[in-house]
C-alpha cells in the first residue's frame, strides 16, 4: 500500500515538473517571438518557417542599409560639388545696341540661385530649360556670372563685353560752298548713323539739313551767319554736338 502511495506521488510530481516545463518552454517562445517582432499566433512548430523570416528580415535590412551606404556616398559626392559655368555665349544684335549672353550650368543637383551683375549693378537672368540660362545686357562693361549650389558652394565666372555700340558719329571733315555747308559725317560704332534724327540749333531756332546722303555720309546745312550747333545722332541713341562758327574776317571757320 505505502509502495503504491509513493508511485502515486511520483507520478504526480513527474506531472507536474511536466506542466512546469511546459510552461516554461512557452514562456521561452513568447519572449523569442516577441523579441524578433513575429506572429505569436503561430505554434513553436514553425520554428523552421521563423528561422528564415529571421534570416530574411536581417538580410533585407542589412541589404538596406548598403544601399543608403552607397546613395549616400554618391549623393555625398554631388552634395559637395562645385557647380561649373561652362557654354558661354556672348552674341551682338544686329544694331549692336545690345547682347545677349547665354551659359551653362552643370551640377549634379538643382542649384540654390543663378546670378549676374555687370559693373557691379544686378541684372535679370532668364531661365531657358535645361541648365540653360540667358541675359540682356545693353552696355559694354564686365559681366560677373555667379551660381550658388544647393549645399552653398559658390562658382563664378567673368566675361568683358564690348560689342555693344556705345561712340557717337564723328564729323570726317566740311566744306563751305556758297551758301551752303556739306558735312562728312561717320559712325565709328555698328549701329550705324541716324540721319533722319540729324538736326542743329542756333539762336533763331532749330534747322533741319538742306539735304543728306547715307550711302556717301553726306548731310548739307545753309551756312550760318552765327554760331550753329549740330547734333548728329547714331540709331543707338549716342549723339554727337558739334559747334559750327561762321567764317571770321580771314575766312577761317571753326568746328568743333
Amino acid at each position: 500500500m505505502k509502495h503504491e502511495e509513493n508511485n502515486r506521488t511520483n507520478r504526480h510530481s513527474e506531472a507536474s515538473d511536466f506542466l512546469h516545463d511546459k510552461k516554461a518552454a512557452d514562456q521561452l517562445f513568447q519572449n523569442i517571438v516577441s523579441e524578433l517582432e513575429l506572429n505569436p499566433s503561430l505554434t513553436r512548430h514553425s520554428g523552421c518557417a521563423y528561422h528564415r523570416r529571421f534570416i530574411g528580415r536581417y538580410v533585407l535590412r542589412g541589404t538596406c542599409v548598403l544601399a543608403a551606404a552607397c546613395l549616400f556616398a554618391f549623393c555625398g559626392t554631388g552634395f559637395l560639388q562645385k557647380p561649373a559655368i561652362s557654354r558661354v555665349k556672348a552674341a551682338p544684335s544686329s544694331n549692336a545696341a545690345s547682347a545677349t549672353v547665354t551659359f551653362q550650368v552643370d551640377a549634379l543637383f538643382p542649384v540654390r540661385d543663378v546670378s549676374a551683375s555687370l559693373n557691379e549693378k544686378t541684372i535679370n537672368v532668364d531661365t531657358l530649360g535645361n541648365n540653360g540660362y540667358s541675359i540682356e545686357v545693353s552696355e559694354n562693361g564686365y559681366l560677373l556670372l555667379e551660381v550658388v549650389s544647393i549645399s552653398g558652394i559658390r562658382s563664378e565666372q567673368g566675361l568683358s563685353i564690348d560689342s555693344i555700340d556705345d561712340q557717337a558719329p564723328v564729323i570726317v571733315s566740311h566744306m563751305h560752298t556758297g551758301s551752303l555747308i556739306e558735312i562728312h559725317v561717320r559712325d565709328i560704332g555698328d549701329s550705324g548713323v541716324d540721319y533722319d534724327g540729324i538736326y542743329a540749333t542756333t539762336s533763331s531756332g532749330t534747322i533741319k539739313p538742306e539735304s543728306f546722303d547715307a550711302a556717301d555720309g553726306l548731310v548739307v546745312f545753309p551756312y550760318p551767319s552765327e554760331d550753329m550747333y549740330i547734333t548728329i545722332p547714331d540709331k543707338n541713341g549716342n549723339r554727337l554736338v558739334s559747334l559750327l562758327q561762321p567764317a571770321d574776317e580771314s575766312g577761317t571757320e571753326e568746328s568743333r
